[in-house]
């Protein structure tokens, strides 16, 4: 538990220390940490979206929030520990149809980052937003919270009432479970 805290702590350490260039230097070394951090946070990408689609989406979210530290901070608190530490709301301008697009695709942006870091195998209908979030995508605000901690996965209920097993089937069932 302990190498992994430290790992943790370290790639966290990597890209503060890359906020600070970028935030501090001229535009060639700035350009320079975008890479840096795109790469860090890639390491937690979940297997659903493509690489080459989760790093064109992270690096177009980096170079969104590049002067936003705190969002960039917040970021990078909730990806890199999980979830565990409080962040605060990560935002980017809500355009008009409230999509973006990234490698020709067009996307809901809090799906698209929930999907890379949390949920591969999210559908658009299963995000709520949490309470704490003041800026969820429902609220049809200017901007829009990516934060993927921010959101819960509302699981649509099934219903068990329109399935039952036919008796045949059922006899089927019992003779492959029968115990001899």
């Amino acid at each position: 538990m302990l190498a992994v805290s430290n790992t943790v702590l370290f790639i966290t350490d990597i890209n503060r220390s890359a906020m600070t260039t970028m935030h501090s230097c001229d535009g060639s070394e700035q350009a320079d940490s975008i890479p840096m951090i795109v790469h860090s946070l890639m390491c937690y990408r979940q297997s659903g979206e493509s690489k080459e689609f989760a790093r064109r989406a992270i690096e177009s979210l980096v170079k969104k929030l590049k002067d936003k530290k705190d969002d960039l901070d917040s970021l990078l608190t909730a990806i890199t520990t999980n979830g565990t530490h409080p962040s605060k709301c990560v935002t980017i301008q809500r355009t008009l149809d409230g999509r973006m697009q990234i490698a020709g695709r067009k996307c809901l942006p809090h799906i698209i980052y929930a999907r890379i870091w949390r949920w591969p195998d999210l559908h658009r209908n299963e995000l709520k937003h949490c309470k704490f979030c003041s800026f969820g995508f429902e609220l049809k605000q200017d901007s829009v919270c990516i934060n993927p901690y921010h959101y819960e996965r509302a699981v649509s209920p099934v219903d068990f009432g329109s399935l039952s097993l036919s008796p045949e089937n059922e006899s089927e069932y019992m003779m492959v479970f029968k115990v001899t």
